[in-house]
């Protein structure tokens, strides 16, 4: 602790004064116009011994003529019990005449700012005897008042109460990491314009398949292990974070650039994905991060969670298991996008939505088979929207209960239309789509069974599908929710089948009829050469031919496509070659017509 030097203050050379009272004792500290640094350290410039007091514990800083208080250092660590200005808790704060910060329980000080007031006061000793006498007022003040013990000078030890752990993982929680964001803000906004920070908003990819197959006693070690990788990839005064059930937040702090948050990002995926131990099963974690940078000028700490998380948002539709830097765009369309979410509570009501159909083809028997349905919104303003634009609404919204049913009473009502038609010679059949959300409805198969009975479709004639990645996502529940369907006698489908993560041994856990292999290997298929691409369709027809299932190949766009599929058995073919997807009115036409292709010979 300082000592008190028998001189007056016009003759001191210095900014502030900075009067502290710690166990009984009273010292001051002349301010001058650099940094200090409070706390336990002994490389502190004013050090402070009581427990409780953090290694650089508070700094004050010079700038712009003004001296400012901040919480921890500048290179964005903490305190660890908090710190208060005038009983408010404090990141960063201007600091003026006879501001009383408290450091810890009774460990006070006094702020006074230099100047002509202080001038007048003469002598040393008759300044810091009135500067006392205003300390000892406060002191009693709070003694009068018992309710400002706890919220006065006691509200330092009320909010330190408050639960700043996450259970669970032992990482900071949700209050903490706001709290941390917001002096690294603070500090940025109204004292160091060049500081730069990056927030990482995460969540754990397919965070449930775990709970769902395993149990949440071993979803909760998941997430032990995980908290261990994110900390072993940061620096000791960054913080990684819980914020809730699967989601976490890291803020880096203190960079150069934001290429340092890219090296960090690239780093924390890499160290994620190898795999862990839950029990005796391995399982590989995967993560999706949204970058945001504090160089877009952030006003709130609400602001900056909310851009991080959008760029999360994007990571997770660009295929997961990436990291995305949010920029302005991202904004603006998150903007459209919630002007599409209320346009499409009037969709249904004004009837905007309708569905087109594409053909199936036999490639064996060379005729129509079927159609699959796929919804479009017909928008007023914006023309044909596709559903990989609005069914993502529609699911965070529970609007999806309502289209998803819509969709299937319209393919049941098409159905039994041209049912009706003599001209349609052959039978056929709509397949329609079933979100993830769907999967979890109660009503889902009392509703279709009643529209099945309604319509009076036979038990092939509708079809419901489900791509891989949503059937492995609940797998349990999709196989609940499948033998139920079955025993109402509804054909089931797996689409995109390959690009999933699940192995073809699942195969016979589900109680399907239909599988169906991605675009994306049909399209890569020449007959010339061996790739990959051709082993797996190999692969996929024969494992499902050896179960009873049928293959339909999607992206049929080229006829050497055709006849390779043709020629490894491949039972069905939908894509471009035979049409894109047809309105209603048009689908007719091609049932009642049949098949309208040159078959090129084999």
């Amino acid at each position: 602790m300082c000592s008190l030097p028998n001189k007056n203050l016009e003759m001191m050379n210095s900014n502030g004064i900075l009067i502290i009272r710690e166990k009984g004792k009273t010292c001051f500290e002349l301010l001058e116009e650099k940094l200090y640094k409070i706390g336990r350290a002994s490389s502190d410039e004013i050090f402070l011994s009581s427990k409780g007091i953090s290694r650089t514990h508070a700094s004050i800083y010079f700038s712009d003529e003004k001296f400012w208080l901040v919480d921890g250092s500048l290179k964005g660590k903490t305190s660890t019990n908090g710190l208060f200005v005038n009983d408010e808790k404090i990141s960063v704060h201007q600091l003026k005449s006879y501001d009383v910060i408290t450091f810890h329980e009774n460990i006070q000080a006094i702020f006074v700012q230099c100047g002509d007031e202080i001038q007048l006061n003469g002598s040393l000793e008759k300044f810091l005897t009135k500067t006392f006498d205003f300390l000892n007022v406060k002191q009693e003040e709070q003694k009068k008042n018992a309710s400002n013990i706890e919220e006065g000078m006691g509200q330092a030890q009320s909010a330190l109460r408050l639960p700043q752990i996450d259970d669970l993982t032992g990482l900071p929680n949700r209050p903490a990491f706001v709290s941390r964001v917001q002096k690294s803000l603070a500090v940025k906004n109204t004292l160091l314009e060049d500081h730069q920070f990056v927030i990482f908003f995460i969540d754990v990819d397919r965070f449930k398949m775990i709970n769902d197959s395993l149990g949440h006693l071993a979803g909760d070690q998941f997430l032990i292990q995980l908290a261990e990788r994110f900390k072993a990839c940061i620096r000791p005064y960054d913080m990684a974070a819980r914020l809730s059930g699967d989601e976490f937040a890291i803020l880096l702090d203190n960079l150069e650039s934001l290429d340092e948050a890219i090296i960090v990002a690239k780093r924390l995926q890499n160290n994620i994905s190898k795999p862990l131990f839950l029990g005796n099963q391995e399982v590989y974690p995967s993560i999706s991060i949204g970058i945001a940078s504090s160089q877009l000028q952030y006003q709130t700490v609400e602001e900056i969670l909310r851009d991080a998380d959008t760029a999360m948002y994007h990571a997770k539709r660009a295929g997961r298991s990436r990291f995305i830097v949010f920029d302005e765009s991202m904004h603006q369309k998150a903007k459209e996008l919630l002007q599409l979410d209320g346009d499409l509570r009037h969709a249904i009501e004004h009837q905007q939505l309708q569905l087109y159909y594409q053909p199936i083809i036999s490639l064996g028997l060379r005729h129509l088979v079927g159609f699959e349905a796929l919804i479009r919104w017909n928008h007023p303003e914006r023309g044909l929207i596709d559903s990989d634009i609005f069914i993502p609404i529609a699911e965070e919204t529970n609007l999806i209960y309502q289209i998803g049913m819509w969709t299937i009473q319209e393919a049941c009502r098409q159905l039994a239309n041209w049912k009706q038609i003599p001209a349609i010679q052959i039978p056929l059949s709509v397949n329609v789509n079933l979100s993830a959300r769907q999967l979890s409805d109660t009503n889902l198969v009392r509703c279709v069974k009643d529209l099945i009975e309604k319509y009076k479709i036979a038990d092939d004639e509708l079809k419901l599908e489900i791509t891989e990645s949503i059937a492995m996502e609940n797998s349990q529940q999709t196989i609940k929710v499948f033998n139920q369907l079955r025993q109402i006698g509804i054909p089931l489908v797996i689409d995109d089948f390959g690009t999933g993560y699940s192995s073809l041994s699942y195969l016979n856990r589900f109680p399907i009829d239909t599988l169906k292999i991605d675009r994306s290997f049909v399209s890569r298929v020449n007959p010339n050469t061996e790739n990959t691409s051709v082993s797996i369709i190999h692969s996929i027809i024969g494992l499902a031919h050896s179960l009873g299932v049928k293959v339909v190949a999607e992206g049929i766009e080229k006829e050497e496509h055709m006849d390779y599929l043709r020629q490894a058995r491949c039972d069905y073919g939908q894509g471009y070659l035979f049409a894109q997807p047809l309105t209603a009115e048009n689908a007719t036409a091609w049932a009642e017509r049949g098949l309208d292709w040159r078959w090129v010979p084999i």
